[in-house]
């Protein structure tokens, strides 16, 4: 019998090269994680009721991780041939050599992961046609709601199927895939010699359930609002802020609850768990089990199982995210927060579907005579907002309220403060829960003041 000789150089599929990296790591006595990970993308841009951009790019390649003397050394590759994976092997082995021992460092082979439907019916019946409809629907309606849209300069429909599995060594394996079907849009209103934008955008599993004529009638009239705007007063004032902007707020500061923050002492939690850090009314949830979310996942990037985790209950900090290193060094279990930024990049900690939890409907009613400033969003949190101190001043957008009336729009104003205090001002919480493309979520809530500053 003839035995066909394999090629090295012959690309192999996702389960292929897991399977040989494994089997090559044992050969050699090595203990090895493998993170592997396809990714395939849509992205379809229009103006003017023209297709301006259509792209289509699949994204596929295995990350390792080999532990030698409580050392991790890592690699990875875009290059799945037998020779490719070898060589990506042996670096991530020398590499090993070459690190400092990180305490608690170990491969384990967690329990199984909660079954989560993140696929949906998929987009294997879904029409590149269709997808394109949705893109020039969401700028036909955008352009027509209001005479006074002059551009809809950004908008476009994406999707993405991620496929990815987690296996090493010690017995683990598993694979997940998660679906997302995304329309967004930002139009351009002018008036009076004013320009003013704002948008919408929507998310979901079901190709079927998006509705761009919702999504581009809704970021018009958010645009719109944002017209006749007024210089913003100065000074310290009662703050409503929407769910939108607390979702902002919160994403900006999720690093400080990341037991890798905590124990580099870049977090302004350090040694605080068990303490109450906000007011009665605040619970921050981190969810991954939630289906609807949009950074939902059966597992980590280490394959431990997701579970929802309470950080702060009433007010109380009960809990950070761990990955499995920061968990054994902080004496608990691992939280199931192990992320990978890119194959290229070290396993860190970080959060999934991260959430100011709302009341419940029928609970305490907002004031009816609320005067003050109404918090629309925020930008510019890259350069103005500080995890490691809670501190923020940020370009805001919003409006004057008096006496419950929105009064005006306000010209882009600064809003200042620091995030843990803001927490410990909380007055009220609403029952809505909007999210962010960050994975974040809160509803309304009410602050007795913040810095307001008029440019």
């Amino acid at each position: 019998m003839t035995r066909l000789k394999r090629d090295p150089a012959a690309q192999l599929s996702l389960e292929g090269a897991q399977t040989f990296l494994l089997g090559l790591a044992r050969a050699r006595g090595l203990e090895l994680e493998v993170f592997a990970q396809r990714e395939q993308n849509t992205s379809v841009s229009a103006l003017k009721g023209e297709v301006t951009q259509f792209q289509l790019s699949t994204q596929q390649g295995v990350a390792l991780r080999v532990l030698r003397g409580g050392a991790w050394g890592e690699s990875f590759t875009e290059n799945l041939s037998e020779a490719a994976l070898e060589r990506a092997l042996d670096r991530a082995s020398e590499n090993a050599e070459l690190t400092v021992p990180e305490s608690g460092a170990a491969l384990v082979n967690w329990p199984p992961a909660p079954a989560l439907d993140l696929s949906g019916e998929g987009l294997s019946g879904v029409t590149v046609a269709q997808k394109v409809a949705a893109a020039l629907e969401l700028d036909r309606v955008a352009a027509g709601a209001d005479p006074r849209v002059i551009s809809v300069p950004y908008g476009g429909y994406s999707d993405s199927v991620r496929d990815w599995q987690v296996a090493n060594t010690g017995g683990l394996e598993r694979s997940a895939q998660a679906l997302s079907a995304i329309t967004e849009v930002y139009p351009l209103l002018s008036e009076s010699g004013q320009s003013k934008m704002d948008g919408d955008w929507q998310f979901t599993r079901e190709f079927t359930q998006l509705d761009p004529t919702r999504t581009a009638l809704v970021a018009v009239e958010r645009a719109a609002a944002l017209l006749g705007a007024r210089p913003a007063p100065s000074g310290a004032f009662p703050v409503w802020i929407s769910g939108r902007a607390m979702a902002e707020l919160l994403g900006l500061f999720a690093p400080m609850f990341s037991g890798r923050m905590l124990e580099e002492g870049k977090s302004p939690l350090a040694g605080r768990v068990g303490e109450v850090i906000a007011a009665p009314g605040v619970t921050i949830v981190d969810d991954a089990t939630l289906e609807t979310g949009l950074l939902a996942r059966p597992f980590d990037a280490e394959g431990c199982p997701s579970a929802p985790l309470t950080l702060v209950e009433g007010g109380l900090l009960q809990a950070v995210m761990h990955n499995q290193g920061t968990a054994a060094r902080a004496g608990v279990d691992s939280t199931g927060h192990a992320k990978r930024y890119g194959l290229g990049g070290p396993v860190g900690v970080g959060h999934s579907n991260l959430f100011l939890r709302p009341h419940a409907p029928g609970g305490a009613a907002p004031p009816a005579a609320f005067s003050g400033i109404q918090l629309l969003g925020v930008s510019g949190g890259h350069a103005g907002a500080n995890a490691v101190t809670g501190d923020f001043s940020l370009e805001a957008s919003g409006f004057l309220v008096q006496d419950g009336e929105r009064q005006h729009a306000l010209d882009v104003f600064t809003v200042a403060g620091n995030f843990l205090d803001l927490l410990w001002d909380v007055r009220w919480v609403g029952a809505d829960l909007h999210w962010t493309s960050l994975g974040t979520g809160a509803p309304d809530v009410l602050v007795g003041a913040l810095s307001i500053a008029g440019q």
